[in-house]
């Protein structure tokens, strides 16, 4: 007997094959999709103006103290762009043996992926004399040559599976030593040092919390401090990050000198305990606050700028 529904020269078979083909027909088509490279700009500003090693900047914080800027590195993971129906499509790095790594690992009899790139602001000149002469402002990679793509996002860290390793063995992006914090805690993964006009060095290091165990037995860390940022209204080829450090520091006072015998550094080191941390982590998508990324005055926004005929 003919399936309910069917034409009698037509059984279950079909009806399988039928499905079948409308399960795998969009994969057959994103297969068949050409790949385009697209090199993701990034930027450190300081209210529209670019964020230099030899610069002075006025009117920061609450106290409207000078800024000049010491360090600023981060590293992105996750990168994906985003169409308009909501599909998102991770960027398959470029693999340059020094910025960006994609790739799998095995260890322990586990299969990590590895999917990492750095961003470093500091060229070593002024006060970023303890740097080094490379920038790197850009991620780049392969996604499908869609033509609708209207977001995109990141999440700001290291892969929690590759954050507890000595940063000696580790490969490019990751064998940075200033970027290393300790076997337990980890990386940083944005790290930002400025002056103020007092002379007083003021810090913002984003890292994992709370952490316990060892790396050959696990880490558990009870935050692993990782915002994943989206930014709609992503364009490929004209946006751009940006991360502005005034809009960063509005709600804080540069000046400050620690609050107390507990916490003696000048400001964020991610400890839960820390007061002048609920300020700041909100800005890359870490808890809440007044200001999220991507919003008018977000220390994390798109720049696009208009095309003119």
């Amino acid at each position: 007997m003919a399936a309910r529904g069917l034409p009698a020269a037509v059984g279950p078979g079909w009806a399988r094959r039928h499905l079948l083909l409308v399960l795998v027909a969009p994969l057959l088509l994103l297969a068949c999709a050409e790949e385009r490279q697209i090199e993701i700009q990034f930027a450190a500003e300081v209210r529209g103006e670019p964020l230099r090693c030899d610069a002075i900047y006025e009117k920061i914080g609450t106290s409207g103290t000078t800024l000049e800027l010491l360090d600023f590195k981060a590293y992105v993971r996750n990168v994906a762009l985003v169409r308009e129906n909501g599909d998102r499509y991770p960027l398959v790095l470029e693999e340059d043996g020094r910025w960006q790594r994609q790739a799998i690992t095995s260890r322990a009899g586990r299969r990590y992926r590895e999917t990492v790139a750095m961003l470093d602001f500091e060229d070593g000149t002024g006060t970023c004399n303890t740097g080094s002469p490379e920038i790197r402002t850009e991620v780049v990679g392969l996604v499908p040559d869609f033509d609708d793509y209207v977001g995109l996002e990141f999440t700001l860290g290291v892969p929690p599976e590759l954050n507890h390793r000595n940063v000696e063995w580790a490969d490019p992006p990751l064998h940075v030593p200033g970027m290393w914090w300790s076997w337990t805690n980890g990386y940083r993964f944005l790290r930002l040092d400025v002056r103020s006009g007092g002379n007083r060095p003021y810090v913002f290091h984003v890292r994992a919390d709370g952490c316990t165990g060892t790396p050959d037995i696990g880490v558990h860390c009870g935050a692993e401090n990782q915002g994943t940022i989206f930014l709609e209204g992503f364009v490929p080829g004209r946006s751009r990050v940006v991360f502005d450090v005034a809009a960063l520091f509005a709600h804080t006072d540069l000046e400050s000198s620690g609050t107390g015998t507990a916490d003696t550094v000048a400001g964020c080191l991610s400890s839960a305990d820390d007061p002048e941390c609920a300020a700041l982590l909100s800005h890359v998508g870490i808890g809440s606050g007044p200001i999220a990324p991507g919003r008018a005055g977000a220390f994390i926004h798109l720049s696009t700028p208009l095309v003119t005929e």
